[in-house]
């Protein structure tokens, strides 16, 4: 089954890459940041399914979806499980709520397989869990509660992800793909080599921001962000 992935997330396509390396009978046909550059690939090269993203620059997945005439199956990633009904109504196999297990992710393709039919994604109440993304350390994938995050630091081509444990995880990313990746509702940044998350700011001014007993500069191009504090 070729398939191919389209999210505007460097880290979640890294994290559907994993899962797809790990079941027999998936390939990667290919993966697209936006949908202009997924309608062109699949112009050249028909797959069996598709992994959507919904939130994307230029086009919304559903809009995406929309405009084709063939579509191949379609599994939605999304981070929004408010688009659900609007997208069963567009026939797709099955819904995924970021940040997605390997469990979910099986099942969801088991579900393609046998055609089963789709269900709307649980409640809140039934998924207890901390939201938690996957960050490249190393030849590692580290699991990071979103909610143990105190702040970003920029390393040039990479970031420092500080946890409140005191400990911290170094990743291949820069600063605007760690803002991609991040809820924007919990992270603001307020410097171009720093991003913190709102609900641990301690105490600011409008030129340092204290966080995890650490004070952090603002920029002079960020200090409007901290109207969102």
């Amino acid at each position: 089954m070729q398939v191919l992935i389209v999210d505007d997330e460097p880290i979640a396509i890294g994290i559907l890459e994993k899962y797809i390396r790990q079941i027999e009978g998936l390939e990667v046909a290919g993966t697209c940041r936006d949908a202009v550059e997924a309608f062109n690939f699949l112009q050249k090269t028909p797959v069996d399914l598709l992994l959507l993203d919904i939130e994307m620059p230029q086009m919304s997945g559903l809009a995406f979806l929309k405009s084709l005439q063939n579509p191949p199956t379609v599994i939605l990633t999304t981070a929004y499980r408010d688009y659900a009904l609007e997208g069963f109504e567009l026939a797709v196999a099955d819904y995924l709520l970021k940040p997605i297990s390997f469990e979910r992710f099986l099942k969801a393709i088991q579900k393609v397989r046998t055609n089963t039919p789709p269900t709307l994604p649980e409640t809140p109440a039934t998924d207890t869990r901390s939201p938690y993304l996957y960050f490249k350390s190393g030849v590692k994938m580290v699991q990071v509660f979103l909610d143990e995050i105190l702040f970003v630091e920029s390393l040039g081509n990479y970031a420092r992800i500080h946890l409140a444990a005191g400990n911290s995880v170094v990743t291949y990313q820069k600063m605007a793909d760690m803002m991609a990746a991040l809820p924007a509702a919990d992270f603001i940044r307020i410097h171009r080599s720093y991003i913190v998350r709102r609900d641990k700011v301690s105490a600011f001014t409008p030129n340092e921001v204290e966080v995890g007993g650490r004070e952090l500069p603002v920029g002079g191009q960020y200090k409007s962000n901290l109207m969102m504090l």
